[in-house]
């Protein structure tokens, strides 16, 4: 991942997290295969490296100001590795999902959000990007019923509305 920047975030204890994440990124496949078998049993990647609530709230914080500030190519590899630590927090691809999109890797971020879905079928800005990314990759049917779900999933829910209009605009777009 550290090929895709040329210049490391400007705060030194950022950037040190960023190249350290980035590099355990290109060595995950072997990570994976050591732990093959307690992933198999379900546990997570985070829970057999003893990563505790407070370290996966403060990259959280630090990947969400990162996105804030339009670094999308520094937020990546640390969302990566959230999202392979605990897949089941749904905010972990969702902020995947959106550091791909930004950086116009729609692809993969179409199933980033197809986890923040599954893991939380109930968020309509998950259903919404994903209905998005779905229309950009050529896929108009399966993104219309994303795009009514975001729809349906923001319906009398105040702070949901701007979402809710900007979901029915592009699902008449496509009918």
């Amino acid at each position: 991942m550290s090929d895709y920047y040329s210049h490391p975030p400007a705060d030194p204890e950022v950037a040190a997290i960023v190249d350290q994440l980035s590099n355990g990124l290109q060595n995950i496949e072997k990570t994976l295969s050591q732990c093959r078998t307690q992933l198999e049993q379900g546990y997570t990647l985070g829970e057999l490296r003893g990563i505790t609530a407070e370290e996966y709230a403060a990259l959280y914080k630090m990947t969400h100001d990162l996105c804030d500030r339009g670094d999308f190519q520094h937020a990546l590899p640390v969302a990566l590795q959230l999202v392979l630590h605990n897949p089941m927090e749904h905010r972990y691809p969702f902020i995947a999902g959106a550091c791909l999109q930004r950086l116009g890797h729609t692809e993969p971020a179409v199933l980033m959000y197809a986890l923040a879905c599954d893991v939380k079928p109930d968020d309509a800005a998950s259903a919404y990007r994903l209905g998005e990314c779905l229309i950009a990759v050529q896929r108009p049917n399966e993104a219309k019923q994303f795009l009514q779900n975001s729809i349906d999933l923001s319906y009398g829910k105040f702070h949901c509305r701007r979402l809710q209009e900007l979901a029915i605009k592009k699902l008449e777009k496509l009918h």
